[in-house]
C-alpha cells in the first residue's frame, strides 16, 4: 500500500514554509460522490423522456425532484470528499471543487476537537468550525499529529477518546 502524503515544493508565499504535505480522501471515500453524480444522468434521461412522451405534471414534478436531490447531494459530497488538504509549517489549506477554498494560519487556531469521525479546527470565536475533515482521510492520523505539534502553545486540544494520545505528544 502506498502512502497518501507527499512532500512537494510549494510556491513561495510570505511566511509559508517550503515543505508541504498533501492529504486527500481515498477511493473508498470518494466513490459515493461519483455514484451520486452518475445517478443524475439516468434521472435526467428519464425526465426528458417523460417530457417528450407527454407525462402528467405530477410525474414531471416527481422526476424533477429526484433529479434535484441527486444533483444537490452530489454537489455537497463533492465539496467535502474531493477536497485536498495542504499542510505547511504555518498553515492548512483545504482546496475544494465547486466551493471556495479555506486557508487557516495555524498560529490563529484556538481549539482543535478530535472526535470519533471528524476533526474540527476553530480559529475564530463561535460555535462553527473554520475547517473540518473526516478522520477517514488517507494519512489522517499523521495529519492530526502534525497539526497538534504546530498549533500555538495556548491552543486547546479536545480529544475525548484518547486513542491518539501517543501521537499528540503531551498536547492534550
Amino acid at each position: 500500500m502506498t502512502s497518501s502524503t507527499s512532500r512537494a515544493g510549494a510556491p513561495e508565499r510570505p511566511g509559508a514554509g517550503t515543505a508541504e504535505c498533501t492529504y486527500r480522501y481515498g477511493r473508498f471515500y470518494r466513490s459515493p460522490v461519483f455514484a451520486q453524480l452518475a445517478a443524475a444522468a439516468p434521472l435526467a434521461a428519464t425526465a426528458l423522456w417523460m417530457i417528450f412522451s407527454g407525462a402528467g405534471p405530477l410525474d414531471l414534478l416527481s422526476a424533477a425532484g429526484f433529479l434535484t436531490i441527486a444533483l444537490l447531494s452530489g454537489y455537497q459530497s463533492a465539496g467535502t470528499l474531493l477536497s485536498v488538504f495542504r499542510l505547511t509549517e504555518d498553515r492548512i489549506r483545504q482546496e475544494r471543487p465547486l466551493h471556495a477554498d479555506k486557508d487557516i494560519p495555524l498560529g490563529e487556531v484556538r481549539r482543535m476537537f478530535i472526535g470519533g469521525h471528524s476533526v474540527e479546527l476553530y480559529a475564530s470565536p463561535g460555535p462553527e468550525p473554520d475547517l473540518e475533515f473526516e478522520r477517514g482521510l488517507e494519512g489522517g492520523d499523521e495529519l492530526i499529529g502534525k497539526l497538534a505539534r504546530r498549533l500555538p502553545a495556548g491552543a486547546e486540544i479536545e480529544h475525548p477518546s484518547g486513542e491518539l494520545a501517543g501521537r499528540l505528544a503531551g498536547r492534550t
